[in-house]
């Protein structure tokens, strides 16, 4: 019992460490969400995701307390740790949309680039609550728990050690305890911003710690990069000539004519076979099914190779876990070159942080579906009018382009009724179901390529030089367990060709002025050597990586997965300046990009979001009806009067029409000077562009 005597004393002292926790969590939280209303929403939703937040803090609490014996200490130093990462969290989420990754600090120490951020987030309110917190902390445990201080035992401090190892393991690789499994917590990989936004900054940032895990490859240094330049030849342009490089991806796109079992009514892909019997093509071994595009566009523009990732790379997405500075890629190869690099994207600015991504892979301009006419074909946006906006880029700027461009219109799901019409019919012998899912799938490709034909149309006819680099990036999954490719019985009961079967895409590269014996036809490739061999074709000068990589692709012109290495008589040897090359360019000290001297200059300082912001030139009033005219208008343009948004019609052109009589909003006092500004919001409410402030005419 006397034992027990000082440990009672100090019980109000103990239970602290129980308390103190929940409220050091709710301030984190709170920081990163920028709001009381949004921590709220956030709690009532997700209790179970509270909970898993406060176990972080409390386990920090308690290993900090068995390391260093004192709980205030500890309580400090965790604050001092925990609230400049949630301020900077919310900073960045409210600045870019995305928040503070556990990769941005560890990777590139970006906490500086934050300063901008911090300084247009941290309002009197977000200062004032925190500066609360601090001095209630100050008061506790200063005043009311001055004369508790408590002597923790070795014993205590030991067992409150294996108490937060036990939890931190847990939290981390859920087990021994399965939290996630428990509370049935998930993450979102291709939209982490969705994670965090779920499961809480805390939580959330613990599960990503997996993703610091990056090996590094034996024998990296500056030296063995020097030594792995100094046997790059340089290769020199072919010519003068510069011409337009054009790179489209084909959602899903896959030539299903490959079944033997099932029969179309017609050819979903005559333009491409056609194309592919003269012009450069063949066959990429995508390191996806089904999905994660951006990791193949990842290969593709960047030359980095999704094999080297580990044993898991199917977890992993480049773009949002490690693209956290200036990355080498075409665009920025080719706009040391002269070049206009424009990325266009009929899907949402924010996925797979793409707006972020695409300004360090050097492009000047990202056109996502915030800036696109309505336009579709079934639910997302047609292929066609990503064509046209590929030709507006090109007709637009006066010296050479490259251009890369994905499509959506072919976007998974394939039920029955996704298009207006189906005019290929599938028979054969298969189950309705699968019957349906192939004709919607077929219409979708039909699309995609009349749309590559369309390009070659109207290149063709240019005498500006071009050349064209189209592929599929990955099979459609077709359902679970590969049911439409087993009804075929294109994949069958363990089929040893598995892999290959739902892994190689079309490729074709088209031109309008090289001569017919440089094609080859029937090539097979891993999606980070087209970028190189497009760049041999076109004769324009690459990079030292291109360089390296088009020659190891004439040795090694496939890598597929690491465990069927073997097979295609590769061996690790063989790749090992390559895995050191990608991770100087990604994790390491890039001294490759510097002794080439364009380590810095990747990034460009005029790259624009969309056509940047928009502008009001004239308002037009009628009574309590307007005409805002402005350029640079969409459909996603919103109207907002003295910071009240108002409905506006767009007709297409430079005009947006408003009601003030709009019944959410009352009538303005027209007595009043008025502001308007017209605003572009992305599909999470995310202020990407916004126009001066007009006056309001009198009515």
């Amino acid at each position: 019992m006397t034992t027990l005597l000082p440990w009672l004393k100090h019980l109000s002292s103990r239970i602290m460490i129980v308390i103190l926790p929940f409220f050091l969590m709710g301030m984190v939280e709170y920081l990163d969400r920028g709001s009381y209303e949004e921590l709220l929403k956030w709690a009532t939703n997700h209790p179970f995701s509270v909970v898993l937040a406060y176990f972080v803090v409390g386990t920090l609490y308690l290993f900090l307390i068995a390391v260093t014996g004192k709980s205030r200490l500890s309580f400090w130093l965790l604050c001092a740790v925990l609230l400049p990462l949630g301020a900077i969290s919310g900073s960045k989420l409210k600045a870019i949309g995305a928040p503070y990754y556990p990769w941005d600090l560890y990777f590139n120490n970006q906490i500086i680039a934050y300063i901008p951020f911090l300084k247009g987030y941290l309002n009197l309110r977000i200062l004032g609550f925190v500066t609360i917190f601090l001095v209630l902390l100050v008061l506790l445990f200063h005043l009311a728990l001055r004369r508790h201080r408590i002597q923790f035992t070795w014993i205590e401090r030991s067992i409150y050690a294996v108490i937060a190892i036990v939890m931190a393991t847990s939290l981390y690789a859920d087990k021994p305890i399965p939290f996630m499994n428990l509370y049935g917590i998930y993450t979102v990989p291709w939209d982490q911003t969705i994670t965090y936004d779920e499961n809480g900054y805390l939580f959330s940032s613990v599960q990503m710690l997996g993703f610091l895990n990056v090996a590094k490859p034996d024998n990296y240094s500056k030296k063995a990069i020097d030594a792995i330049l100094a046997k790059i030849p340089e290769k020199p342009a072919a010519s003068d000539k510069k011409p337009n490089i054009i790179v489209m991806l084909g959602e899903s796109f896959w030539d299903p004519t490959l079944m033997k079992n099932v029969t179309f009514s017609r050819d979903p892909i005559p333009n491409l076979h056609q194309l592919q019997k003269t012009y450069t093509s063949g066959w990429m071994m995508s390191p996806q099914f089904g999905g994660s595009t951006a990791n193949v566009e990842f290969e593709v523009l960047s030359g980095n190779s999704m094999r080297f990732f580990g044993k898991s790379p199917d977890k992993i997405l480049p773009y949002i876990q490690y693209m956290n500075h200036g990355v080498d890629s075409l665009a920025s190869i080719m706009t040391r070159q002269g070049y206009t690099a424009t990325s266009i994207n009929p899907f949402f600015s924010y996925f797979f942080d793409s707006r972020k991504v695409y300004m360090d892979f050097g492009f000047s301009r990202f056109i996502s579906s915030e800036y696109f006419p309505n336009d579709f074909e079934g639910p997302n946006y047609a292929d066609r009018a990503v064509v046209k906006k590929i030709i507006e880029e090109t007709e637009k700027s006066a010296g050479p382009d490259f251009i890369f461009a994905n499509t959506m219109e072919n976007h998974h799901p394939y039920k029955p009724g996704k298009f207006n019409k189906n005019t290929i019919e599938v028979t054969g012998d298969i189950s309705f179901e699968s019957k349906g899912i192939l004709e919607t799938y077929a219409q979708g490709i039909n699309g995609t390529d009349k749309a590559l034909q369309s390009l070659v149309d109207y290149y063709s006819k240019k005498s500006e030089p071009t050349i064209l680099l189209f592929f599929g990036d990955h099979f459609p999954s077709f359902e679970e367990d590969y049911k439409v490719y087993r009804d075929a019985k294109y994949v069958l009961p363990n089929d040893p060709d598995l892999y290959t079967k739902t892994h190689y895409t079309p490729f074709l590269i088209w031109n309008n002025f090289l001569p017919a014996e440089q094609e080859q036809l029937n090539l097979k490739m891993s999606p980070s050597f087209l970028g190189p061999k497009l760049l041999h074709m076109a004769g324009v000068k690459g990079s030292y990586y291109t360089d390296y990589l088009y020659d190891l692709s004439q040795k090694i012109p496939v890598i597929p997965p690491n465990d069927m290495w073997d097979i295609y008589n590769i061996t690790t040897s063989d790749l090992s300046d390559y895995m050191k090359l990608q991770y100087d360019n990604l994790f390491g000290g890039r001294y490759g990009y510097e002794a080439k001297g364009f380590k810095d200059t990747i990034v460009q300082p005029g790259y624009v979001l969309g056509y940047g912001d928009p502008v009001i030139t004239k308002i037009n009033r009628s009574g309590n009806k307007l005409q805002v005219v402005g350029k640079p208008f969409y459909s996603s343009c919103n109207v907002y009067v003295d910071d009240k948004l108002f409905k506006s019609n767009f007709d297409g052109e430079d005009t947006l029409y408003v009601d003030l009589t709009d019944k959410e909003n009352p009538i303005l006092d027209t007595d009043k000077p008025h502001q308007v500004e017209v605003r572009v919001y992305d599909d999470k409410k995310m202020k990407i562009g916004q126009s001066p402030l007009y006056p309001l005419p009198q009515s």
